[in-house]
């Protein structure tokens, strides 16, 4: 990845608005900007750009892992322990003097949902004024790179993977966090065979039975599988800070009619869905599609969130695949498209694809089978 191509980049197209330099706190765009890949912790950090350089403030519990992946730029270290004079203690002290060197008055970009009235105090005193490049960043990151797309597809097949592992655990008394466990373990290992050094993150949830499946977000838990139970398997893996996403729903034994007329209407949606993403058309019209099977069907009421959105660095980036999303579908995108049915009294049904739009159409790169002789596990159950 050229971070410093993509810095340049986002200096240019600020000149425009006058903006000098840039304060972001959002970890996703710090990792974007710079190559630094920080831990969640409750230690604030920041990037900051201006026209001359590019300064990345850490704690000092930070600061290896930073000039080892942010190398090519000032890494300002914070401290939280007595280390003399000179040091800066505290963040805002060490964004001030960093502030300072910058760019005098005018205005600075930031993240409006990242601001504080910590910052504010600040700028106010440099006499700078803050201007929201929010919408301006997401759009910068929805346009994948080469090497993203590369990344991407790496993580997919791995979500692939650890979603055959728990596929092939689900039997009659396992519990939900074993399934869990199943396919993570799986995942790590194979992962640390074919990637040494890399670095890997998983989301795992697998929700079972009529009252568990139809919840939209929820935790795995001890509750263990029936014969008869659809199980909602939702896996979302990052290698290398980009993430890929791959969700099934399948049956313990044969599936029951009613339950099948409910796999069978999210899987047309999810290929009504698939046979219009291209570039040109607005987020929307995805959304619309779904939703346009489930009415006709008479379910529309039953599908309760947005049909996706962009993936990369973050779970959940533009375009907004929902109902009232103006965001236009460019070449180059990564998706997620997310057709689901939640029936009360009978179960989820949920089908998540990572998909690359592409010029003259699309290509679904999570590519764990969904047919339904796939997706009802009989081998493992009693006779």
């Amino acid at each position: 990845m050229n971070y410093q191509l993509r810095r340049e980049k986002l200096r240019a197209s600020l000149d425009q608005a006058e903006i000098g330099q840039v304060l972001i706190q959002n970890l996703d765009n710090i990792y974007y900007f710079s190559g630094f890949n920080a831990l969640v912790t409750s230690r604030p950090m920041g990037l900051v750009i201006s026209r001359e350089k590019a300064c990345l403030i850490v704690p000092i519990v930070a600061a290896d892992s930073a000039r080892k992946e942010a190398g090519d730029m000032d890494i300002a270290v914070y401290y939280e322990h007595p280390v003399g004079e000179q040091a800066e203690i505290g963040f805002y002290a060490s964004l001030a003097k960093t502030l300072a060197t910058g760019t005098q008055g005018g205005n600075i970009g930031v993240e409006a949902g990242k601001f504080s009235l910590d910052n504010l105090k600040i700028l106010n005193e440099l006499g700078l004024q803050p201007q929201d490049i929010s919408r301006h960043l997401q759009q910068l990151r929805a346009i994948k790179e080469p090497e993203e797309l590369d990344a991407i597809r790496t993580a997919a097949r791995y979500v692939d993977y650890c979603v055959e592992k728990s596929v092939a655990e689900i039997r009659q008394g396992i519990s939900e966090v074993e399934i869990d466990r199943a396919g993570v373990c799986a995942l790590n290992k194979q992962t640390a065979a074919d990637l040494p050094g890399a670095s890997v993150a998983c989301f795992s949830m697998s929700l079972s039975g009529a009252a568990r499946s139809v919840m939209l977000h929820a935790s795995s838990g001890g509750r263990k599988i029936r014969p008869g139970d659809a199980v909602v398997l939702c896996r979302q893996v990052a290698i290398n800070g980009y993430w890929a996403q791959c969700d099934r729903t399948v049956f313990l034994g044969k599936p029951t009619p009613e339950q099948l007329k409910y796999f069978s209407l999210v899987q047309a949606a999810h290929a009504a869905a698939v046979e219009i993403i291209r570039q040109g058309i607005i987020a929307s019209q995805i959304d619309q599609v779904i939703r346009a099977v489930y009415e006709k069907a008479g379910v529309a009421k039953y599908f309760l969130h947005r049909s996706g959105s962009g993936f990369g660095i973050g779970t959940t980036e533009i375009p907004h695949l929902s109902f009232d999303s103006k965001d236009l579908i460019n070449g180059n995108m990564a998706l997620v498209i997310q057709p689901a049915l939640y029936i009360p009294g009978v179960g989820g049904f949920r089908y998540s694809d990572t998909v690359f739009v592409k010029d003259g159409g699309n290509e679904i790169i999570s590519r764990f089978p969904k047919d339904i002789n796939t997706m009802a596990v009989t081998s493992n159950t009693p006779d």
